[in-house]
């Protein structure tokens, strides 16, 4: 994937409305508002088996993707902005690949940039205190939000980048991690470790539900499922 294939088009069109001084933002800088801006979208495939079951609305599904800032390619891969609890964008991830990537490849300048991570959906921590879900995918976060909207559900993507200072900002919130199912509790165990860890250093109220590990079958678990595809295939 290069960087034409993501914002060719919706950049051509969004050059005629903004000034140069942001147009140079866009096209030579870091993550920033006007490329989020530059690629928004309204729909996301993982709703459908909700919708056709009655269990949600299109119009769910638009303010879902709205609240989530979704984008998508011009090939109409999502990408899913890591905008953080300042309301920064950091990055963006895209497939298996991540726009950082694709600005080193794209710009020599930033080749040394330190790339920041955050939790995907922590730009909506902002002025509340509702309880905190966490999972891995950031498509099962969306559309956990619209199914379960009293809780705040945001997705870690990928355990490469998850160490403690990452959930620094969730101090003070009630925090549940789901995590995906396997056949030899390896992920349940590698959060039990994270999460000991981030309480050594930051005074978090962080569990690990084992509900995908009581209650997911042989079969599921071979197939390491996560919450959502529990709840697709419940219905």
């Amino acid at each position: 994937m290069t960087w034409n294939e993501v914002f060719r088009n919706t950049f051509k069109e969004l050059r005629e409305r903004i000034s140069p001084e942001v147009r140079k933002q866009v096209d030579l800088m870091l993550p920033s508002w006007p490329m989020v801006d530059a690629c928004r979208a309204d729909s996301l495939d993982a709703f459908q088996p909700f919708i056709a079951a009655g269990k949600l609305s299109v119009e769910d599904m638009h303010q879902a993707c709205d609240r989530y800032h979704l984008g998508k390619t011009k090939t109409g891969t999502p990408i899913y902005w890591m905008i953080d609890d300042m309301n920064t964008p950091l990055d963006a991830h895209i497939g298996d690949r991540w726009i950082s990537q694709l600005l080193k490849q794209r710009e020599p300048l930033i080749a040394n940039w330190q790339v920041q991570h955050c939790l995907f959906g922590l730009h909506l921590l902002a002025h509340t205190m509702s309880p905190i879900a966490i999972v891995e995918s950031e498509s099962s976060a969306i559309v956990l939000s619209a199914l379960f909207p009293e809780t705040i559900w945001l997705a870690y993507a990928t355990t490469s980048h998850l160490v403690p200072d990452l959930f620094a900002p969730l101090e003070g919130h009630i925090v549940t991690i789901y995590t995906n199912t396997d056949p030899t509790l390896s992920t349940y165990l590698f959060f039990q470790d994270l999460v000991t860890l981030t309480q050594q250093q930051y005074d978090l109220d962080i569990t690990i539900s084992p509900l995908l590990e009581d209650n997911a079958t042989a079969d599921q678990k071979a197939r390491c499922i996560d919450l959502l595809d529990y709840l697709k295939e419940s219905l």
